[in-house]
């Protein structure tokens, strides 16, 4: 080992003319400093006499560098190189500009279309429409509601149920009475009450039919068919047709007439999109002659199931016409959706008729059963 500075080429050695120092510092605290010779030596302190080995200067070259293997790029530095490409970073530029274009666009826009706001002015804040505790409000509002629609509902059926007993029982004992007007009044409550509780047995059908009799009867038109004729005919000579229209609306309109009576239906070539019925009860006077008509009835099955055969109902008036091809017919026009027909012998017999042998009781009775039948007021 004697010669192992010797071993390196001269080629391989580095320049000698090259200065390496060094710098140690003594136990003293002195500082220890020069340059490396070509052969190690001792460097004696001088103020404490403390020799130190000096190495010699480096003769070998430096090492050189290991040529490392090309490993694969892993995944993140993949990534860095595909993004950092120039392809990527063109693209990733052209993005830019065309996203600041955009920006600028939409700024300029709401530049313009804001509203000046005040300084003093603040923008209305943002609040949702539905949160925890208004649905909360909402359904005890909703229980609340439906609670006391519920509790006003019963009462409002307790006191129907009320009204109607005792409406039922006081018209029936005025109809006893012969009070029509007070029965009227009675059994016009009762039939309110029926439209509360939404009631259609017999029994409230037959309440029903009862509150209807009593009503066309209090309500009759003030004047006879006779007197209807002869006062239609000195109006229209006097004052003119449609004079008469506007004072029979104001006397008769919306009036009650009872019948018994044959409908036959009116034949017409054109259609029409009202059935027609003609009462066999025709007024004759010298100079003019009086019809009535029933529009679509509300019993128009019946009439189809027993043609030709005599009916008891009501009907209330609902104006005058003329016939366009005789001007010397009038025809009186009956309103048919609120038209009826009869059903109780009590209240046929308070209109003042007389049975004899023209007007048979019995077949009155059975007449008007059947129509009973046909209304489900009897079995």
């Amino acid at each position: 080992m004697a010669d192992w500075l010797k071993i390196p080429s001269k080629s391989k050695r580095r320049e000698e003319d090259i200065p390496e120092p060094y710098e140690i510092v003594c136990v003293c605290g002195v500082s220890l400093s020069g340059y490396r010779r070509k052969a190690p030596y001792r460097h004696a302190c001088q103020q404490c006499t403390e020799s130190y080995f000096i190495l010699p200067r480096n003769t070998y070259p430096a090492p050189k560098a290991r040529k490392k293997k090309k490993q694969l790029p892993k995944q993140q530095q993949l990534s860095d190189f595909i993004m950092n490409s120039a392809l990527v970073s063109r693209f990733r530029e052209r993005h830019k500009q065309k996203q600041e274009a955009s920006n600028s666009a939409a700024a300029t826009t709401a530049a313009e279309t804001k509203p000046e706001i005040s300084p003093f002015e603040l923008p209305a804040p943002r609040t949702r429409l539905l949160t925890p505790f208004r649905a909360i409000l909402s359904g005890i509002i909703l229980i609340v509601g439906l609670t006391g629609y519920g509790i006003l509902h019963s009462r409002k059926m307790e006191q129907a149920s009320e009204t109607l007993k005792t409406a039922t029982q006081t018209g029936q004992e005025l109809l006893e009475q012969e009070d029509l007007i007070g029965a009227n009044a009675a059994y016009q409550k009762a039939f309110e009450a029926l439209t509360v509780l939404d009631r259609t047995d017999p029994a409230a059908n037959d309440i029903r039919q009862t509150s209807r009799e009593l009503l066309a009867i209090n309500t009759q038109a003030g004047s006879p068919l006779f007197e209807m004729a002869e006062e239609a005919v000195d109006q229209i000579k006097q004052s003119g047709l449609d004079s008469w229209k506007s004072l029979f609306d104001v006397r008769y309109a919306d009036t009650w007439m009872i019948f018994e009576a044959t409908l036959l239906p009116v034949e017409t070539q054109e259609k029409v999109p009202h059935s027609r019925y003609r009462l066999n009860l025709p007024v004759l006077l010298d100079e003019y002659t009086l019809y009535l008509d029933l529009i679509s009835p509300t019993f128009e099955k019946y009439l189809e199931a027993h043609p030709g055969q005599p009916v008891i109902f009501a009907a209330q008036i609902s104006g005058f016409n003329q016939d366009a091809s005789r001007p010397d017919t009038g025809i009186i026009e009956l309103d048919g959706e609120t038209a009826f027909l009869w059903s109780h012998l009590d209240l046929y017999k308070q209109l003042g008729i007389e049975f004899d042998e023209f007007q048979n009781r019995a077949q009155v009775e059975n007449r008007l059963n059947q129509q009973s039948r046909f209304l489900g007021l009897t079995e």
